[in-house]
């Protein structure tokens, strides 16, 4: 939640008689307030109700989201205690959440180096679980830290990638919220037109969401505008408005903000009584609270007042009630704006000593207000330093997982082709050994076929060749003289030797190029069978029936049955219901 409250810029000192005639409101973050002490009561009996250790968290967290515990001295320890609980359980989001809430503790009271470190946190973690809200919003919260370090160019940069992904997320709320913090960034570098565009914006959606906190941060943010450009009744009724909304939260610290400011307004117009009411209402409400900076702003306000309007021995009471809170409490600002109104009064009233007091207190307020500024400036490169180095080693890792990532695919690529290379590889020689085996199983039923048909010629040949033999013995039986019986008996042999023995060469030479290693195989598993066994088999093996085989070697048919026969039994077939040929067949 921003508020606004008036309080002179120790820059503009020199030139306050005009400075708080026109009036400011600016931006502050409540540092250093003190606060009231907590009454916890409430929640310790609702956690005492919680079994659940994730439920007690949010319980915790749900709590410190009330604009009335939002500023409570332990706020820090009550988020600290939900750190803890998330961490024991093991919950994630729990721990996101409380470390932004911690996050805005520390921002809250000017440590923005722990602000910053709680906020990396929860934005790593977020990241590394891909909550895309949660990523959101501790880019808001590292973007506010930049803000209020006058560092806009990180600050913008953050709120728009906030923006880009709630708009990704159709985060409406979140969209809202990323619009009001880009509308502060132009706001700081007074470009007041742009900051309107965007505050209007937000204001826009959360209206249409009824999110009454973000509509009075809004009306806020616009009602500060209009005052910076003097248009104090348009600020008033937007402050008005965000009053409304405080009263119906049960926000009192808000509503001493926006009566503060309203007050300042009138002030500004003259309207002195109306302005000492509403500062009046405001100190009731800020000393109800026990806030003791805005109890300091108060009387600083009614200081200006009352010198506004010519009554300036009151105002000098005030002004000395402020700078007492200051000295107090470490507010320079106030301290530095009391003692140049004071320095001042007393200088126009010839009273040296007190004018040089107070001169003097000024000018110690000054440097420390200086010095404050100088830290800031040292906080803000600090974190510039620290946040860029821990990105650049997170890019850094990136790159290296990026890397590594990038030669896995790679190398599973690079495996991906070589197997896709052996594959087809595979597949060729695949193909080539079938395109091999078919041509070979083409060659062989060509010498299937020609054996066949030389098988058929040597049957032929036999049967005229046993044709002519039949003739030779009814020649002999029919010759006269002795010689020429024997001639004939004797060219009959030579005939059926000679050809016999060219058929069997012949056959077992093309037998052999079509049924390579044949012989081989039979003969290394049963080594017994002899010459015309083996012949037998070959028949066999080209399924020829008994009758061709009769006709082709001259035997009988009984004979070729019992050939069979003593075959079976030396194959070890004899006691078995395999069939001869279809066993010889797959050797």
């Amino acid at each position: 939640m921003v508020f606004y409250v008036f309080i002179p810029s120790l820059f503009n000192m020199r030139a306050w008689p005009s400075l708080y005639l026109t009036g400011i409101f600016i931006l502050i973050s409540l540092t250093g307030a003190a606060q009231s002490p907590a009454h916890t009561g409430g929640l310790d009996s609702v956690l005492d109700k919680i079994a659940d250790p994730r439920e007690k968290a949010d319980a915790i967290l749900e709590y410190l989201n009330k604009t009335e515990n939002l500023y409570l001295e332990n706020a820090d320890k009550l988020a600290n205690r939900a750190l803890e609980i998330a961490q024991q359980s093991n919950y994630a989001k729990g721990r996101i959440n409380a470390m932004l809430k911690l996050g805005n503790y520390y921002f809250r009271s000017s440590d923005y180096k722990k602000a910053m470190d709680f906020a990396q946190q929860a934005k790593e973690l977020s990241e590394d679980l891909s909550f895309k809200k949660e990523v959101a919003n501790s880019l808001s919260l590292i973007g506010t830290i930049y803000t209020q370090l006058g560092d806009y160019d990180n600050s913008s940069q953050h709120f728009f990638k906030s923006l880009q992904i709630s708009e990704k997320l159709d985060d409406k709320e979140g969209i809202a919220r990323s619009l009001g913090d880009i509308g502060k960034d132009f706001y700081k570098q007074q470009e007041y037109k742009k900051a309107l565009e965007y505050f209007n914006n937000s204001l826009a959606i959360s209206v249409k969401l009824d999110k009454l906190p973000e509509i009075k941060r809004q009306y806020n943010n616009i009602a500060v505008v209009y005052g910076d450009l003097q248009k104090y009744d348009t600020a008033e009724s937007f402050l008005r408005k965000a009053l409304a909304i405080s009263v119906r939260l049960g926000d009192k610290f808000g509503q001493g903000i926006n009566i503060m400011n309203i007050g300042f307004g009138q002030m500004n117009r003259g309207r002195y009584g109306d302005a000492l009411s509403n500062f009046q209402q405001s100190l009731d409400l800020f000393t109800g609270l026990n806030n003791r900076l805005h109890m300091a702003e108060c009387y600083v306000n009614f200081g200006f007042c009352y010198y506004s309007a010519g009554r300036t021995d009151e105002g000098i009471t005030y002004f000395v009630k402020a700078l007492q809170e200051g000295k107090e409490n470490g507010y320079y600002t106030i301290i530095a704006s009391a003692a140049n109104i004071l320095n001042r009064i007393y200088t126009e009233r010839k009273d040296t000593i007190n004018a040089y007091k107070y001169v003097m207190l000024e000018k110690l307020a000054g440097d420390s207000l200086f010095a404050s500024q100088k830290q800031k400036l040292l906080s803000k490169l600090e974190l510039q330093y620290v946040y860029e180095k821990k990105e650049f080693k997170k890019q850094l890792a990136q790159q290296v997982n990026n890397t590594i990532i990038f030669i896995v695919i790679l190398c599973l690529l690079s495996g991906l082709v070589i197997l896709a290379l052996i594959f087809s590889k595979h597949r060729l020689k695949s193909k080539f050994v079938l395109l091999e085996k078919e041509k070979i199983e083409a060659e062989l039923s060509i010498k299937d076929r020609e054996l066949t048909i030389n098988l058929i010629s040597l049957i032929r040949k036999s049967e005229m060749i046993s044709d002519l033999s039949n003739k030779l013995i009814q020649l002999e039986l029919n010759a006269k003289g002795s010689e020429t019986k024997e001639a004939i008996s004797k060219i009959s042999q030579e005939l059926q030797y000679s050809t016999d023995n060219k058929m069997h060469n012949e056959f077992s030479r093309r037998f052999q190029e079509v049924h390579v290693g044949f012989y081989e195989k039979l003969l290394k598993a049963y080594p017994d069978l002899t010459k015309n066994e083996l012949k037998l088999c070959a028949f066999l093996r080209l399924n020829m029936s008994t009758k061709d085989i009769s006709v082709l070697t001259g035997q009988r048919l009984p004979s070729i049955d019992h050939a069979r026969y003593r075959l079976r039994k030396k194959l070890g077939l004899s006691n078995s219901e395999t069939n001869l040929v279809t066993f010889l067949a797959r050797v």
